[in-house]
């Protein structure tokens, strides 16, 4: 009985057993084979982390290849949360080095998430303080930071990026699906502990770089622009204010310039007002630079010829209960003086003579009421009602700049209808796009719109246009040796809290191009809200004169009459185009005179040597302007060593010795040099600051002064 009772409980623990063994195995089988994809999911979540890696912005550049945006590497710190053990230590310890608040990154530690953000791109310094801690549960990821070498140039052109590299403003927001390139993803295996496995990492997905942009702006004419812009608001207390340089012949904008402005490196710190692009978004009443609409399309309509006198009643004028005045009271005046002399009353009743239908019709065709088309985001089309929508005082004072809204660049696209044979062009600002293995897929070139005028009448607008600047209210922007032509504006600025005008401030204003007969340059200035004296032609007059005095030295203008291009004549549709007869400059920066004299020959164009070396170090005219066939290209020709230029990486320069050089082949060499000059006087040159043989960073500013500065024009 005793066996027997043994011998059952043997048989039930090995029935237990069997009972434990079925279940272990189907338990086993769920597992392995039921739960195996979920489980294995799991488990790699556990133990992998996926982090984006972005990918490198395009980089962007002006016309001559020189960087305006460019990328850096940063350190970037993230945390496992499980894998921290203090996390209010932690938050303590790395709050005093990267200036995050302790609580808001205890907050982050302590929570369930498995990955968690402590400090985007950070300083070298702050960063190398950080790997020290050596803190568990806080790694370190590389990502890319979008700099712009030349702080605030061209600020409001370039635009800027945010944390995650996303363009925000400007060209950068414009065209970030192509800028931006395309992310990849990387996988990082640890172990049980949160501890990186040696050799885990890899590539689940590559990452692309984005597309670089060549932009159609002169990093030098900008500077210009930007200088002289913020030296005028210094001077007249302005509000704001615009420059846009344009080439009327291609529409190409060779500089676009603001104020107030902003470092795109540091935009968070700047208010939103310093980074509107105010040439592009802005709109503004023009006043009597609006006069060439009605000038011209009297003109184009034979209502009128420039001799033709009107009565403008001493300045005072009432049209339909309305009254209009002028600052300086004349009687007679034939319509070219009524141009010259801005007159507002004389103005309103060539507008009588032409009609509200076809006034309206032909500012409509200058570009005005709609935008440009520019490759700039949040463009304004300005304000112009449809005819039929016009009071009965729009008519009467349109003619003279009021009841209608523009931007500065729809000003500047006006008067290069004037400056191009009477043909409206689009303004432009990306002359190419390039993949990183150098393929082209974008290449800018002139749209040529609809014939406003004339090319007659186009002509003789131009001549009016000179006759305003040698004769009337735009002598402060005369520029001695050169043909200049333009128009002042001095327009009240509306009240925003109701209806009427200011009592005090005004927007100043001037427009012109030059050589005025075979316009090259075209510039608008636009001054907001000057203190003192408001009057167009003597606020935005200087700024123009200073502006082009500069450029024509620095891209080689010649001075004296100019040569009258025969454009030629697309018979099919009516259309000049200056392309067809120009040669464009080649780039021989960098070659030996010998190679460069052969790659000019073979565009057609003549090699002058200036200097002794070895190697080309600047040119003059630049790399992709156009010149006539058979015109002479100037190379300035050093050795490397002699310019401090042979170590690449390097910071500095040596300042070459100008005395006695022409300003113009002054300003070429210290382009070479990577310098900016800010030119003074006229002839050969006197003296120079810094001197010599000093050693200077590259981009810093020299003074050229000229050997008769007094009578500077």
């Amino acid at each position: 009985m005793h066996i027997a009772n043994i011998d059952r409980r043997i048989l039930l623990v090995i029935a237990g057993f069997g009972l434990l063994l079925t279940l272990l195995t189907l338990r086993l089988f769920y597992l392995q084979i039921v739960q195996h994809q979920h489980l294995s999911q799991l488990a790699l979540r556990q133990q992998e982390r996926t982090i984006e890696v972005q990918p490198a912005r395009g980089r962007i550049f002006d016309r001559q290849g020189r960087p305006l945006a460019l990328n850096r590497q940063s350190a970037s710190f993230y945390a496992v949360p499980r894998e921290i053990q203090a996390p209010d230590v932690t938050a303590r310890k790395l709050a005093a080095r990267l200036g995050v608040p302790a609580r808001r990154l205890a907050r982050r530690f302590k929570s369930r998430k498995a990955f968690v953000w402590v400090k985007r791109k950070v300083s070298d310094k702050a960063a190398q303080a950080v790997r020290d801690l050596k803190l568990p549960g806080v790694h370190e990821l590389k990502e890319t930071t979008r700099v712009y070498p030349e702080g605030k140039l061209a600020c409001h052109l370039l635009g800027f990026v945010g944390l995650d590299n996303q363009g925000l403003a400007g060209i950068e927001l414009q065209l970030d699906r192509a800028i931006r390139g395309q992310s990849g993803w990387i996988r990082i295996t640890r172990d049980a502990q949160g501890r990186k496995i040696p050799a885990s990492t890899r590539v689940h997905k590559r990452s692309h770089p984005g597309q670089d942009v060549y932009l159609t702006i002169d990093k030098m004419i900008q500077h210009i622009a930007e200088k002289e812009l913020a030296r005028c608001l210094a001077d007249t207390g302005a509000q704001a204010g615009s420059v846009v340089v344009m080439d009327p012949r291609t529409g190409e904008i060779l500089a676009l310039a603001n104020q107030p402005d902003f470092d795109p490196n540091h935009f968070n710190r700047y208010p939103p007002a310093a980074r509107r692009n105010r040439a592009v978004t802005d709109i503004y009443e023009p006043g009597s630079t609006f006069k060439i609409v009605v000038a011209a399309a009297a003109l184009e309509e034979g209502v009128f010829q420039e001799t033709d006198i009107i009565d403008c009643e001493q300045g005072r004028g009432v049209f339909d209960g309305l009254v209009v005045r002028d600052h300086h009271p004349r009687g007679r005046l034939s319509i070219k003086d009524i141009v010259v002399y801005s007159s507002n009353v004389g103005a309103v009743k060539i507008g009588i003579r032409l009609g509200a239908e076809k006034l309206a019709r032909y500012a409509k065709a200058f570009g005005f009421g709609r935008p440009t088309g520019i490759e700039l985001p949040g463009e304004a089309g300005g304000i112009l009602k449809p005819y039929h929508q016009w009071h009965r005082w729009t008519a009467t004072s349109v003619p003279f700049g009021q009841g209608v809204a523009v931007t500065t660049l729809q000003m500047t696209a006006a008067y290069a209808a004037i400056a191009n044979q009477g043909q409206l062009i689009k303004p432009w600002v990306v002359k190419e796009m390039r993949r990183p293995d150098d393929i082209r897929t974008k290449v800018g070139k002139p749209v040529y719109r609809e014939r406003v005028i004339s090319s007659r009448t186009a002509a003789r607008m131009r001549k009016i246009l000179e006759a305003a600047v040698n004769e009337g209210t735009g002598q402060k922007a005369v520029l001695q040796h050169y043909r200049v032509a333009g128009k002042t504006g001095t327009a009240q600025k509306p009240l925003t809290s109701r209806r009427g005008y200011d009592p005090v401030y005004h927007v100043a204003s001037f427009i012109g191009f030059l050589p005025a007969d075979d316009p090259e340059y075209l510039i608008a200035v636009v001054i907001d809200g000057p203190h003192g004296v408001q009057w167009g032609g003597v606020v935005a007059g200087p700024v123009f004169r200073k502006i082009t005095r500069q450029l024509v030295a620095y891209r080689g203008l010649p001075p004296g009459p100019q040569k009258i291009y025969a454009f030629a004549r697309e018979k099919k549709n009516n259309r000049y185009d200056p392309r067809q007869i120009l040669s464009e400059v080649p780039n021989v920066i960098g070659l030996s005179f010998n190679q460069a004299r052969k790659k000019l020959s073979a565009s057609g164009l003549q090699a002058q040597r200036l200097g002794q070396g070895g190697q080309v170090l600047g040119q003059r005219p630049l790399g992709g302007r156009r010149t006539s066939p058979g015109s002479p290209v100037t190379v300035y020709v050093a050795d490397p060593e002699h310019a401090g230029l042979t170590d690449q990486t390097s910071s500095q320069v040596v300042v070459p010795d100008l005395e006695g050089q022409s300003l113009r082949d002054a300003l070429q060499i210290i382009q070479a040099y990577g310098l900016r000059a800010e030119i003074t006087g006229s002839g050969l040159v006197k003296r120079q600051d810094p001197r010599p043989r000093t050693r200077v960073k590259i981009g810093e500013l020299c003074a050229i002064h000229g050997e008769d500065p007094e009578h500077t024009p």
